[in-house]
């Protein structure tokens, strides 16, 4: 079996969590809440929450956009793209495209949170 690079290590770290099922928005809310991240980045990250499904994804028609996050958090639409590179480089969050605007997310268990028993 061969050893794991850095690289391999921090790939598998922030894939999205699977095989959680109906527990996963709970256990991202969980593990937000008992983050040290800033009060902002936990209030753009339980917004999202709030957005998703079960599964942790956020439909289409719920996507918000840099606008919609800050319509719906009160912060700055500036102090919200800090926020969600914040929680993207952490792997709290997954997002396909290359702005925010546009971004597609989807709500991600970094590793040391998936291997971690919450109450």
């Amino acid at each position: 079996m061969p050893v794991p690079t850095p690289l391999d290590v921090v790939t598998r770290a922030l894939q999205p969590a699977s095989g959680l099922g109906a527990t996963f928005r709970a256990r991202y809310q969980q593990g937000i809440r008992r983050s040290p991240m800033t009060p902002h980045t936990r209030l753009v990250a339980l917004t999202l929450a709030s957005l998703a499904s079960d599964i942790g994804e956020i439909p289409a028609d719920a996507q918000p956009g840099l606008a919609g996050l800050a319509s719906a958090t009160g912060l700055r639409i500036g102090q919200v793209a800090v926020q969600l590179r914040v929680l993207e480089s952490r792997g709290w969050l997954t997002g396909r495209g290359t702005r925010h605007e546009r971004a597609v997310f989807q709500l991600a268990l970094p590793l040391y949170v998936r291997s971690r028993q919450l109450d």
